[in-house]
């Protein structure tokens, strides 16, 4: 049962990341996507310092580490901030639909830098797996109707597309990197941090989270962006790509049933179709093949 805990770590992942669209419509009233990105951070940077000390971190441990490795963590920490930037920047200026796609083009993205960066290899079935994972976000997302990713904003996609690139880059650096999954979140979040506030000074100004805004922006900097990290991490630092890749599929396809189920938001037969897509594509990736 052990060998299976990268299964764990990314269910949970992608159980907690599907409830982002909900919370980020009720975290950013009245904020804007620099304040929202700001709070988020500098929350996460505190639970997770928290988590890490529950779970027997000595202070030295988590802040007394080499040049190297706070280099390290410090590009971890500015990808993640460029990638939720971008993600925020792209939703205000382009249709929602096409910019989901785009940002959840990131799991295929991990798999090519880890063949490329990482030197894995993937059976065919696996890939074949990654593929179908991809036709269920757009088919989920166009309500089977690919008419409907109609772009009127080339270069909002393409900063989307950057945004997808860091985290994908994130993800596979924290593999690479070889770093405990624990000190690597709270150094993470304390660089996104910093980074998110000098451009919240540069572009927009402080602002504290309205009452409506509370909640939703704490969930998201404990749960969603916080903890969810270290999960992500231990994951990721297990070498199973392209398993984990088909895995996180399951989260927008998640997403859209929740916003039917929870906001009322109007069901579609696409969506089961996405979601028998999702399982099938996990059973290729899972599954055992020929390596």
């Amino acid at each position: 049962m052990r060998q299976y805990n990268y299964l764990i770590y990314a269910f949970l992942c992608v159980l907690i990341w599907s409830f982002i669209p909900i919370v980020s419509r009720f975290g950013q009233n009245g904020l804007d996507s620099f304040q929202f990105l700001f709070w988020s951070n500098f929350i996460s940077a505190i639970s997770v310092i928290c988590v890490a000390l529950c779970a027997g971190y000595r202070l030295a441990n988590l802040f007394i580490l080499p040049k190297n490795t706070l280099c390290k963590v410090f590009v971890l920490g500015f990808l993640d901030c460029l990638f939720y930037l971008l993600l925020y920047y792209g939703y205000s200026i382009e249709n929602g639909i096409a910019v989901l796609v785009i940002q959840y083009s990131w799991p295929l993205i991990i798999i090519l830098l880890s063949v490329i960066l990482l030197k894995d290899k993937l059976a065919g079935r696996q890939i074949v797996g990654v593929i179908i994972g991809f036709i269920a976000v757009i088919i989920t997302f166009t309500k089977g109707h690919l008419t409907q990713l109609q772009v009127e904003n080339p270069i909002a996609l393409l900063l989307v597309f950057s945004g997808a690139f860091c985290f994908a880059l994130m993800s596979v650096f924290s593999r690479q990197y070889s770093i405990d999954p624990y000190i690597s979140t709270v150094w993470l979040f304390i660089f996104s941090t910093l980074t998110s506030l000098v451009l919240l000074l540069m572009f927009s100004e402080i602002k504290l989270p309205s009452k409506a805004a509370f909640w939703p922006t704490i969930i998201n900097g404990v749960l969603i962006n916080g903890v969810s990290y270290i999960l992500w991490f231990k994951a990721m630092n297990t070498g199973h790509s392209a398993k984990i890749a088909s895995i996180v599929f399951l989260s927008p396809v998640l997403s859209v049933l929740w916003l039917v189920m929870i906001l009322s938001d109007p069901f579609e037969i696409a969506y089961i179709v996405g979601v028998l897509l999702v399982i099938i594509s996990g059973v290729l990736c899972v599954g055992r093949g020929k390596q």
